[in-house]
C-alpha cells in the first residue's frame, strides 16, 4: 500500500527502484545486521511499512492529514 504523506511512497518509480537496489546492497554488505536493526529498533508506518521519519509532519509534530 502507499501512503500520501510518505516521501518514499511519493517518489518517482525510477527513484524507488534505485533505493531498493541501494538498500539491498546495504543488507548484503552488513550480512543482514542492517535489516535486523531497521526492522527491530525503528518505528514504521502501519499503512506503508516505511520509516515514520520519512513521513511529512506539521510544525507541532503531528502527521499531515
Amino acid at each position: 500500500m502507499t501512503c500520501r504523506d510518505c516521501k518514499t511512497c511519493t517518489n518517482a518509480a525510477v527513484v524507488r527502484v534505485g533505493q531498493r537496489w541501494m538498500v539491498g546492497l546495504l543488507y548484503l554488505a552488513t550480512v543482514g545486521v542492517g535489516f535486523v536493526v531497521k526492522r527491530g529498533f525503528m518505528r514504521h508506518c502501519p499503512t506503508c511499512r516505511h520509516l515514520l521519519s520519512r513521513h511529512l509532519r506539521r510544525a507541532d509534530g503531528s502527521f499531515r492529514d
